[in-house]
């Protein structure tokens, strides 16, 4: 709280003055009764409002006033504060407005006929699609050209995964009657039997003498299934090595564990290759795997990266390419690789995966064993395996034998399981697939 001078005479004579905080509680009432006063909001003083809010300057007096006097002040402070606030508070003030409140109505319960067509109208009607078909592409496609009954489809779909595009659904083709297979020179009973490990020949080509035979009983046609990708999926490709065999199980060179899985696979009476990867055409969507054979390396990092390939495990028959579709173009690359095949006497055999590969006229000009695939049975362009198991057959029973590769897939294997449980009833042989390049050798000699 501020402090107040003893009187206005006093303080405006002797401004240096130090002036005197009140002692009492009556002299704190008579300055806050005072500072009420000259509060009073847009109201001027009495004229002796100044006199009513001195304070005494005299010496104390004795008697009843004086004993009196403090509290005699401040009553009167009060008395004239009082009189002047209700002045104040007296004053008339402009009456406010008076505003009138119509009475509400109650909501509606259902919304009004305009709002109820406006709500219709937003919804789709019934005799049109809420949205419209997706228009056609600018530049569609061209058609595929049609196969025949007994050719695989291309080789370059085999390593070009499958990108999920929005195609408007084609209408069914009409049905075809389908024509018969056409009837090939036949093919002789017996089949063909393996070199000894002890002839000239099991010198050269060391693989002869750990090819898997085929059975006792078996007689053309002969198929041959090949298992791509072996190793990979360890829980498909052991579901694999249930099938009825012989198969011939292709082990991806960079699995995992291939020592373990490969003796499995033989021992349970299938034969074994090594999977290769090479480099494909679209390197920048397809990649091979690590280690993979690419054209822009030099010859002493292509002849590491094949040495770290084929050293990965032991007992293969023959090795077979991993993508591939541009690496297997190159003469020259592809010779660099067969002088290691050759080198390590085992078969090559080619999978095609591109329209002008050259393994197989390089491996020959080497003299190494060596074959080609027929078809792809789970190709991903393919209208599906039930086809191509069909087609498989139609060469088979057309050529004698057949080449034909697929993948451990759940849904490949599941038809697979199907099929081979059949195949000796419908007069099938599953044999290796080292006995049809063997048969293929001896027909061509």
């Amino acid at each position: 709280m501020n402090d107040f001078p003893r009187n206005a005479a006093a303080g405006a004579a002797s401004p240096q003055l130090k002036l005197r905080r009140a002692a009492t509680p009556q002299s704190a009432a008579g300055a806050y009764g005072a500072t009420q006063a000259q509060a009073a909001p847009a109201q001027p003083l009495p004229p002796n409002a100044g006199a009513a809010i001195t304070l005494p300057s005299a010496p104390p007096r004795k008697g009843f006033l004086a004993a009196n006097w403090p509290l005699m002040t401040a009553a009167a402070a009060l008395l004239v504060g009082g009189v002047v606030m209700g002045m104040a508070v007296s004053s008339p003030a402009p009456p406010a407005p008076v505003t009138a409140v119509a009475p509400v109505a109650p909501l509606p319960q259902t919304p009004a006929p305009d709002i109820q067509e406006a709500r219709a109208n937003l919804l789709p009607k019934p005799d049109r699609p809420a949205l419209a078909p997706p228009p056609p592409p600018a530049n569609p496609l061209p058609a595929e050209p049609a196969l025949p009954a007994t050719a695989s489809p291309p080789a370059e779909a085999a390593e070009t995964p499958v990108e999920v595009q929005a195609v408007a659904k084609q209408p069914a083709p009409e049905p075809v009657a389908e024509s018969a297979p056409t009837e090939l020179a036949a093919a002789p009973v017996a089949p063909p039997s393996l070199p000894a490990a002890s002839s000239p020949e099991a010198g050269v080509h060391a693989w002869r003498a750990r090819a898997v035979a085929p059975p006792a009983a078996a007689k053309p046609p002969f198929v041959a299934i090949i298992l791509d990708d072996a190793g990979l999926d360890r829980r498909n490709t052991a579901r694999a090595m249930k099938l009825p065999g012989p198969i011939t199980f292709s082990f991806m060179s960079y699995a995992a564990d291939l020592a373990e899985q490969s003796a499995a696979a033989r021992a349970a009476g299938h034969e074994v290759m090594l999977h290769l990867p090479m480099e494909p055409l679209d390197l920048q969507k397809n990649y091979p795997g690590p280690n993979a054979l690419l054209l822009g390396l030099d010859d002493a990092e292509l002849k590491r990266r094949l040495a770290w390939n084929l050293d990965r495990f032991d007992g293969y028959v023959g090795v077979n390419n991993h993508m591939g579709s541009r690496f297997t173009t190159d003469a020259a690359r592809m010779s660099l690789v067969m002088e290691e095949i050759g080198r390590r006497q085992v078969f090559w055999l080619d999978s095609l995966s591109g329209p002008r590969s050259k393994g197989t006229e390089v491996a020959r000009k080497a003299g190494i064993d060596t074959a080609e695939r027929d078809l792809f049975l789970d190709d991903q362009r393919s209208p599906g395996i039930e086809h191509e198991l069909a087609a498989m057959e139609r060469i088979a029973r057309a050529r004698g034998d057949v080449i034909a590769i697929a993948h451990p897939h759940g849904s490949t294997l599941t038809a697979l399981e199907k099929w081979t449980a059949t195949a000796k009833e419908r007069g099938f042989s599953l044999v290796p697939v080292s006995t049809v390049l063997l048969r293929r050798q001896q027909q061509a000699s």
